[in-house]
């Protein structure tokens, strides 16, 4: 068996989204062999949606179970990992799954927009759903929807109109993701580990598939 880690590993002064209440990652050493005889790490000013992270509907719906409510089974799944190839910005529709069901099997999204982690296009310009894609993911309903893009609705548009829809029905998403390319075509076990932190809608999190 084969275990991939998809996670963004996090580094400091990593600043994806450029704006006044996303703070850039600080990830500092305290301490020091030499100093103290030991050696410990501070991780502070940092969005939880600035590396890997899941979430929950709690993100857009006040009455929806936020993260550390979401019964552990629901972040351990089978998974089904597509590749789409954007279109401008806008990822197409792809053909039927085989063996995919709904509301219990994850889908994750290979674009290739790995390759501009932590450029400064990586989140103005990432790649997004169209009209087709989202229409498709809707009647498909994955229990958890991932992908090596930053955004699923256009990055400029504050509504979200699909992950509104796509939150509604209870779904978690998981992004962004590196490391898909080997995994096309084929169908793994995942695991998204989320820190379980108390009422929050998002957190950062490891994940693996194998």
């Amino acid at each position: 068996m084969q275990v991939h880690d998809l996670t963004v590993p996090i580094v400091d002064g990593v600043d994806w989204y450029g704006e006044a209440d996303c703070p850039p990652v600080h990830l500092r050493q305290v301490g020091g062999l030499d100093e103290c005889g030991w050696v410990s790490h501070q991780l502070s000013l940092m969005v939880l949606n600035g590396t890997t992270y899941a979430e929950t509907a709690a993100h857009l719906y006040p009455d929806a179970p936020t993260l550390d409510q979401l019964p552990p089974e629901r972040l351990l799944t089978r998974a089904h990992v597509i590749s789409l190839a954007p279109e401008g910005q806008e990822l197409p529709a792809p053909d039927d799954l085989p063996g995919f069901v709904p509301e219990r099997d994850a889908i994750l999204i290979h674009s290739g927009w790995e390759s501009h982690l932590h450029l400064p296009d990586y989140y103005s310009a990432s790649p997004h759903f169209s009209p087709a894609l989202q229409e498709w993911l809707l009647q498909h309903r994955p229990a958890i929807l991932g992908g090596d893009m930053l955004s699923f609705d256009h990055p400029q548009d504050a509504a979200m109109p699909f992950l509104r829809e796509y939150f509604r029905t209870g779904g978690v998403i998981v992004c962004p993701l590196v490391g898909l390319q080997p995994l096309v075509g084929r169908q793994v076990t995942l695991c998204v580990a989320p820190l379980r932190l108390h009422g929050a809608s998002a957190a950062p999190c490891r994940v693996l598939a194998w």
